[in-house]
């Protein structure tokens, strides 16, 4: 997502997180009110999703997660509690 209108509870896409050493996202959105943004991981490959974190952000602000060195799944998607505009910035190295 980047300045995507999100619907509230509706998944993005998912997105390849595996076989990377270093993962890091950064949470923002444009509401007024503080959102509820649902981490969801899939291990296996295999369709196999489960909740990984919720992070709330508040308004202007921008919540950032770096994943522990331990993490390991294939794919990872949000969802938001609000319908809002939000990005949801991963970054590999």
């Amino acid at each position: 997502w980047v300045d995507t209108d999100v619907k509230q509870g509706e998944t993005s896409d998912a997105y390849l997180i595996g076989f990377y050493d270093k993962k890091a996202l950064a949470l923002s959105h444009k509401g007024d009110k503080t959102v509820n943004f649902t981490i969801e991981v899939d291990p296996t490959g295999n369709g196999d999703w489960m909740e990984y974190l919720v992070c709330p952000v508040k308004s202007g602000e921008q919540f950032t997660y770096q994943f522990p060195e331990s993490f390991q799944a294939r794919w990872i998607r949000f969802s938001s509690d609000t319908a809002v505009k939000a990005t949801a910035w991963l970054d590999y190295k």
